[in-house]
Protein backbone atom coordinates (compact mmCIF):
# COMPACT_ATOMS: atom_id res chain seq x y z
CA UNK A 1 0.00 0.00 0.00
CA UNK A 2 1.30 3.46 -0.90
CA UNK A 3 1.02 6.56 1.25
CA UNK A 4 -2.19 7.69 -0.49
CA UNK A 5 -3.95 4.39 0.25
CA UNK A 6 -2.76 4.43 3.86
CA UNK A 7 -3.98 8.02 4.35
CA UNK A 8 -7.34 7.23 2.74
CA UNK A 9 -7.77 4.11 4.84
CA UNK A 10 -6.89 6.02 8.02
CA UNK A 11 -9.37 8.81 7.29
CA UNK A 12 -12.15 6.37 6.42
CA UNK A 13 -11.42 4.34 9.57
CA UNK A 14 -11.62 7.43 11.76
CA UNK A 15 -14.91 8.49 10.16
CA UNK A 16 -16.30 4.96 10.61
CA UNK A 17 -15.34 4.96 14.29
CA UNK A 18 -17.04 8.33 14.79
CA UNK A 19 -20.27 7.03 13.26
CA UNK A 20 -20.09 3.72 15.15
CA UNK A 21 -19.43 5.35 18.53
CA UNK A 22 -23.14 6.04 19.29
CA UNK A 23 -23.93 2.36 18.60
CA UNK A 24 -21.13 1.37 20.95
CA UNK A 25 -22.53 3.59 23.70
CA UNK A 26 -26.07 2.27 23.15
CA UNK A 27 -24.99 -1.38 23.33
CA UNK A 28 -22.75 -0.63 26.31
CA UNK A 29 -25.48 1.06 28.32
CA UNK A 30 -28.02 -1.62 27.43
CA UNK A 31 -25.94 -4.33 29.12
CA UNK A 32 -24.93 -2.31 32.18
CA UNK A 33 -26.55 -2.01 35.57
CA UNK A 34 -27.25 1.48 36.97
CA UNK A 35 -24.34 1.05 39.42
CA UNK A 36 -21.90 0.16 36.64
CA UNK A 37 -23.08 3.17 34.66
CA UNK A 38 -22.60 5.47 37.64
CA UNK A 39 -19.10 4.12 38.36
CA UNK A 40 -17.84 4.53 34.79
CA UNK A 41 -19.97 5.66 31.87
CA UNK A 42 -17.76 4.46 28.97
CA UNK A 43 -15.99 1.50 30.59
CA UNK A 44 -16.85 -2.07 29.63
CA UNK A 45 -19.11 -3.83 32.17
CA UNK A 46 -17.59 -6.48 34.40
CA UNK A 47 -20.54 -8.73 33.54
CA UNK A 48 -23.36 -8.52 31.02
CA UNK A 49 -26.81 -7.84 32.42
CA UNK A 50 -29.80 -8.90 30.30
CA UNK A 51 -32.28 -7.70 32.89
CA UNK A 52 -32.60 -4.30 31.20
CA UNK A 53 -34.13 -5.92 28.11
CA UNK A 54 -36.78 -7.82 30.04
CA UNK A 55 -37.66 -4.78 32.14
CA UNK A 56 -37.82 -2.53 29.07
CA UNK A 57 -40.03 -5.10 27.32
CA UNK A 58 -42.52 -5.13 30.17
CA UNK A 59 -42.45 -1.43 31.04
CA UNK A 60 -42.86 -0.06 27.52
CA UNK A 61 -45.32 -2.40 25.77
CA UNK A 62 -42.70 -3.26 23.19
CA UNK A 63 -44.92 -5.49 21.05
CA UNK A 64 -47.54 -2.76 20.71
CA UNK A 65 -44.93 -0.11 19.88
CA UNK A 66 -43.09 -2.20 17.30
CA UNK A 67 -46.42 -3.19 15.70
CA UNK A 68 -47.35 0.48 15.37
CA UNK A 69 -43.96 1.33 13.88
CA UNK A 70 -44.19 -1.60 11.48
CA UNK A 71 -47.73 -0.80 10.31
CA UNK A 72 -47.01 2.90 9.80
CA UNK A 73 -43.72 2.24 8.01
CA UNK A 74 -45.14 -0.42 5.68
CA UNK A 75 -48.21 1.64 4.71
CA UNK A 76 -46.12 4.77 4.19
CA UNK A 77 -43.40 3.21 2.03
CA UNK A 78 -45.92 1.32 -0.11
CA UNK A 79 -47.79 4.57 -0.71
CA UNK A 80 -44.54 6.37 -1.54
CA UNK A 81 -43.37 3.69 -3.98
CA UNK A 82 -46.73 3.44 -5.75
CA UNK A 83 -47.29 7.18 -6.22
CA UNK A 84 -43.63 7.96 -6.98
CA UNK A 85 -43.32 5.22 -9.61
CA UNK A 86 -46.48 6.28 -11.43
CA UNK A 87 -45.67 9.99 -11.24
CA UNK A 88 -42.05 9.43 -12.20
CA UNK A 89 -43.05 7.36 -15.23
CA UNK A 90 -45.51 10.00 -16.44
CA UNK A 91 -42.98 12.81 -16.00
CA UNK A 92 -40.14 10.88 -17.67
CA UNK A 93 -42.16 9.78 -20.70
CA UNK A 94 -44.20 12.93 -21.37
CA UNK A 95 -41.95 15.84 -22.23
CA UNK A 96 -44.64 18.50 -21.95
CA UNK A 97 -44.67 21.83 -20.05
CA UNK A 98 -47.36 20.63 -17.63
CA UNK A 99 -45.40 17.55 -16.55
CA UNK A 100 -42.18 19.55 -16.29
CA UNK A 101 -44.00 22.02 -14.05
CA UNK A 102 -45.30 19.18 -11.88
CA UNK A 103 -41.75 17.83 -11.58
CA UNK A 104 -40.52 21.25 -10.44
CA UNK A 105 -43.31 21.37 -7.84
CA UNK A 106 -42.15 18.02 -6.45
CA UNK A 107 -38.56 19.24 -6.30
CA UNK A 108 -39.62 22.50 -4.63
CA UNK A 109 -41.13 20.49 -1.80
CA UNK A 110 -37.67 19.15 -0.91
CA UNK A 111 -36.45 22.59 0.18
CA UNK A 112 -39.37 23.31 2.53
CA UNK A 113 -38.39 22.49 6.15
CA UNK A 114 -40.82 20.33 8.10
CA UNK A 115 -40.91 22.89 10.92
CA UNK A 116 -42.66 25.37 8.61
CA UNK A 117 -45.48 22.93 7.83
CA UNK A 118 -45.67 21.41 11.31
CA UNK A 119 -48.46 23.54 12.77
CA UNK A 120 -50.61 23.62 9.58
CA UNK A 121 -50.31 19.82 9.35
CA UNK A 122 -51.41 19.41 12.95
CA UNK A 123 -54.38 21.74 12.45
CA UNK A 124 -55.36 19.90 9.26
CA UNK A 125 -55.04 16.54 10.97
CA UNK A 126 -57.22 17.66 13.85
CA UNK A 127 -59.94 18.99 11.54
CA UNK A 128 -59.92 15.84 9.37
CA UNK A 129 -59.78 13.41 12.33
CA UNK A 130 -56.36 12.14 11.26
CA UNK A 131 -54.79 12.26 14.71
CA UNK A 132 -54.20 9.01 16.61
CA UNK A 133 -54.52 6.81 13.55
CA UNK A 134 -52.14 4.79 11.42
CA UNK A 135 -53.57 5.97 8.11
CA UNK A 136 -53.45 9.66 9.09
CA UNK A 137 -49.73 9.77 9.84
CA UNK A 138 -49.00 7.42 6.91
CA UNK A 139 -50.57 9.93 4.51
CA UNK A 140 -48.30 12.67 5.86
CA UNK A 141 -45.21 10.49 5.49
CA UNK A 142 -46.35 9.57 2.00
CA UNK A 143 -46.66 13.21 1.02
CA UNK A 144 -43.16 14.01 2.20
CA UNK A 145 -41.55 10.86 0.78
CA UNK A 146 -43.08 11.19 -2.70
CA UNK A 147 -40.98 14.28 -3.41
CA UNK A 148 -37.64 12.50 -3.37
CA UNK A 149 -39.19 9.33 -4.76
CA UNK A 150 -40.32 11.12 -7.92
CA UNK A 151 -36.80 12.52 -8.37
CA UNK A 152 -35.28 9.04 -8.24
CA UNK A 153 -37.89 7.29 -10.38
CA UNK A 154 -37.99 9.98 -13.08
CA UNK A 155 -34.22 9.97 -13.41
CA UNK A 156 -34.06 6.18 -13.52
CA UNK A 157 -36.85 5.79 -16.08
CA UNK A 158 -35.29 8.40 -18.39
CA UNK A 159 -32.27 6.10 -18.66
CA UNK A 160 -34.46 3.21 -19.92
CA UNK A 161 -34.60 2.96 -23.70
CA UNK A 162 -37.95 3.87 -25.24
CA UNK A 163 -37.44 1.18 -27.88
CA UNK A 164 -38.43 -1.50 -25.38
CA UNK A 165 -41.79 0.17 -24.84
CA UNK A 166 -42.31 0.80 -28.54
CA UNK A 167 -41.73 -2.88 -29.31
CA UNK A 168 -44.25 -3.87 -26.66
CA UNK A 169 -46.77 -1.34 -27.97
CA UNK A 170 -46.40 -2.77 -31.49
CA UNK A 171 -47.23 -6.20 -30.04
CA UNK A 172 -50.48 -4.76 -28.70
CA UNK A 173 -49.53 -4.04 -25.11
CA UNK A 174 -51.35 -1.11 -23.48
CA UNK A 175 -49.65 1.65 -21.49
CA UNK A 176 -50.62 0.14 -18.09
CA UNK A 177 -49.43 -3.25 -19.35
CA UNK A 178 -46.10 -1.77 -20.44
CA UNK A 179 -45.60 -0.17 -17.05
CA UNK A 180 -46.51 -3.29 -15.05
CA UNK A 181 -44.88 -5.95 -17.21
CA UNK A 182 -41.82 -4.15 -18.59
CA UNK A 183 -40.95 -1.00 -16.67
CA UNK A 184 -41.77 -2.13 -13.14
CA UNK A 185 -39.39 -5.15 -13.15
CA UNK A 186 -36.58 -2.83 -14.30
CA UNK A 187 -37.16 -0.52 -11.33
CA UNK A 188 -35.92 -2.91 -8.66
CA UNK A 189 -32.70 -0.99 -7.80
CA UNK A 190 -34.36 2.40 -7.45
CA UNK A 191 -37.36 0.86 -5.68
CA UNK A 192 -35.06 -0.74 -3.12
CA UNK A 193 -33.33 2.60 -2.60
CA UNK A 194 -36.59 4.47 -2.07
CA UNK A 195 -37.80 1.72 0.28
CA UNK A 196 -34.68 1.79 2.45
CA UNK A 197 -34.26 5.56 2.66
CA UNK A 198 -37.88 6.16 3.59
CA UNK A 199 -38.15 3.17 5.91
CA UNK A 200 -35.10 4.35 7.87
CA UNK A 201 -36.52 7.86 8.18
CA UNK A 202 -40.06 6.83 9.11
CA UNK A 203 -39.00 4.12 11.58
CA UNK A 204 -36.70 6.50 13.48
CA UNK A 205 -38.79 9.67 13.25
CA UNK A 206 -39.85 11.22 16.53
CA UNK A 207 -41.35 14.66 15.89
CA UNK A 208 -44.30 13.75 13.66
CA UNK A 209 -45.47 10.85 15.89
CA UNK A 210 -45.18 13.19 18.87
CA UNK A 211 -47.63 15.55 17.14
CA UNK A 212 -50.02 13.02 15.62
CA UNK A 213 -49.95 10.02 17.98
CA UNK A 214 -50.90 11.33 21.39
CA UNK A 215 -52.82 8.21 22.41
CA UNK A 216 -50.71 5.58 24.22
CA UNK A 217 -52.15 2.85 22.01
CA UNK A 218 -50.55 4.33 18.86
CA UNK A 219 -47.05 5.13 20.19
CA UNK A 220 -44.14 4.09 17.97
CA UNK A 221 -40.69 2.87 19.06
CA UNK A 222 -38.99 6.31 19.25
CA UNK A 223 -42.03 7.88 20.89
CA UNK A 224 -42.33 5.12 23.50
CA UNK A 225 -38.63 5.43 24.30
CA UNK A 226 -39.15 9.12 25.05
CA UNK A 227 -41.33 8.25 28.03
CA UNK A 228 -38.45 6.53 29.82
CA UNK A 229 -37.33 10.05 30.70
CA UNK A 230 -39.53 11.76 33.27
CA UNK A 231 -39.46 15.25 34.71
CA UNK A 232 -37.52 14.25 37.81
CA UNK A 233 -35.93 10.93 36.88
CA UNK A 234 -34.63 8.93 33.95
CA UNK A 235 -33.51 5.35 33.44
CA UNK A 236 -30.72 5.41 30.89
CA UNK A 237 -30.09 1.68 30.92
CA UNK A 238 -33.70 0.76 30.15
CA UNK A 239 -33.92 3.46 27.48
CA UNK A 240 -30.81 2.22 25.72
CA UNK A 241 -31.92 -1.40 25.99
CA UNK A 242 -35.19 -0.39 24.41
CA UNK A 243 -33.31 1.51 21.69
CA UNK A 244 -31.24 -1.58 20.86
CA UNK A 245 -34.39 -3.69 20.57
CA UNK A 246 -35.94 -1.01 18.38
CA UNK A 247 -33.11 -0.72 15.87
CA UNK A 248 -32.62 -4.46 15.30
CA UNK A 249 -35.51 -4.82 12.77
CA UNK A 250 -34.58 -1.75 10.71
CA UNK A 251 -30.86 -2.59 10.71
CA UNK A 252 -31.70 -6.09 9.48
CA UNK A 253 -33.82 -4.60 6.70
CA UNK A 254 -31.01 -2.23 5.75
CA UNK A 255 -28.42 -5.02 5.57
CA UNK A 256 -30.80 -7.06 3.42
CA UNK A 257 -31.31 -4.24 0.92
CA UNK A 258 -27.94 -2.46 1.03
CA UNK A 259 -26.61 -3.93 -2.23
CA UNK A 260 -29.31 -2.01 -4.14
CA UNK A 261 -28.83 1.37 -2.46
CA UNK A 262 -25.78 2.83 -4.22
CA UNK A 263 -26.85 1.36 -7.56
CA UNK A 264 -30.31 2.88 -7.28
CA UNK A 265 -29.09 6.30 -6.13
CA UNK A 266 -26.49 6.50 -8.91
CA UNK A 267 -28.92 5.45 -11.63
CA UNK A 268 -31.84 7.54 -10.39
CA UNK A 269 -30.14 10.77 -9.37
CA UNK A 270 -27.13 11.10 -11.68
CA UNK A 271 -28.54 9.87 -14.99
CA UNK A 272 -31.67 11.99 -14.54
Amino acid sequence: MNKTHIATFSIVSVIALVFLFPFYVAALMAFKTPKQTFDSFYALPSSLSFENFSLAWKASKYLSAITNSLVITVISVLLIVLVSALAGYSIARRNKPFYNFVFIVFLAGLVVPFQITMLPLYKMGKELSMLNSHWGIALIYGGFGVQMGVLFYAGFIRAISREIEEAARIDGCSTPGIFIRIILPLLKPVTATVLVLNALYIWNDFLLPLLYLQDKFYRTIPLQQYFFFGQYSSDLNLAFAYAVMGIIPIVGFFLLMQKYIIKGIAAGAIKG
